[in-house]
């Protein structure tokens, strides 16, 4: 490989927020609705911005949409297990009033019930 291509990718790898190294899995809880897209990990009380893959985010915004219908009252949180990283990056309207920012990159699990383990 010719020192001209990997000068490129050794800065793709240096770029903050490109590495793949920083992703791990999150438990909890997601909420959806009008300026809301919140997640709370299992056990805290912090509130995160999650953003994500558009297919995968669509599958948890319909579920909590479906179950606030269901419940007959807006912002209806379920569970959710999923791979993601922190986004280093600012806030930008709404987010500014989370504790952070999350992207998902792969939907392991949801439910609209509360699981036992994860309070």
């Amino acid at each position: 490989m010719k020192l001209s291509n990997i000068i490129p990718f050794i800065a793709l790898l240096l770029v903050p927020g490109c590495s793949v190294s920083n992703k791990q899995q999150y438990e909890g809880y997601f909420t959806y609705g009008s300026e809301v897209s919140d997640f709370r990990s299992c056990g805290t009380n912090g509130i995160f911005w999650l953003n994500g893959e558009h297919k995968q985010m669509e599958v948890i915004e319909q579920a909590s949409l479906e179950k606030a219908i269901k419940v007959g009252e807006p912002y209806q949180e379920i569970y959710v297990l999923f791979s993601g990283f922190a986004e280093n990056r600012k806030p930008v309207g709404f987010e500014e009033e989370t504790n952070g920012l999350i992207y998902m990159t792969k939907l392991i699990k949801t439910s609209s019930q509360p699981t036992k383990s994860c309070k």
